[in-house]
């Protein structure tokens, strides 16, 4: 288990291309697009929150770029498109985002499948914080299959981040780095 040391500082094609706010939001945008599609009724309950991984991804790699600010705003544009209770997925948007930030830079350290065993129970946790609330509001019957969600976002958690992390021009965490040799 002898795992190469990761560099304090950026290095390589991180260094070149650090991500911009532009990018991150341009991303942002994409996965809550992603979100809002009209999939079928029948698979609805099995699509995962697209939105609120794009964020906790971004939250992991650039944290002073996307924060608890696009987790509010990010969940208020869900609310509306939905059609639900008003700071309903912004409360979840938020706590999510806040315990990520907490543990940002442990997560930032583990390679994808290490940060998918810890972002698991905050993508599932996040289905049960609006299934809970819907609960005590008195929403009605609740559907509990729409926890299967959070477990299709941890399973989907490992190629979406390798696909964006390959996209940004950055190297997975815990992969060799390319380095000139010393002097």
């Amino acid at each position: 288990m002898n795992q190469p040391q990761r560099p304090l500082l950026p290095q390589g094609a991180e260094l070149a291309h650090p991500p911009t706010r532009s990018r991150i939001y341009v991303g942002l945008g994409l996965a809550f697009a992603l979100t809002l599609l009209p999939w079928m009724e029948q698979i609805r309950w099995l699509v995962p929150d697209f939105t609120l991984m794009a964020l906790l991804y971004w939250n992991i790699r650039a944290p002073r770029l996307a924060g608890l600010g696009a987790a509010f705003c990010f969940g208020l544009l869900t609310d509306v498109a939905r059609g639900v209770l008003i700071g309903l997925n912004a409360l979840a948007y938020c706590t999510a985002t806040f315990v990520v930030l907490l543990i940002q830079r442990r997560l930032e350290g583990f390679d994808t499948p290490r940060q998918t065993l810890q972002l698991a129970p905050m993508l599932l946790g996040k289905e049960l914080l609006v299934l809970t609330i819907g609960l005590v509001i008195g929403r009605g019957a609740v559907d509990w299959r729409w926890l299967a969600a959070g477990v299709v976002a941890a399973l989907l958690w490992p190629p979406l981040a390798w696909l964006v992390d390959r996209a940004s021009g950055r190297a997975a965490p815990g992969m060799p780095t390319t380095r000139r040799p010393p002097l």
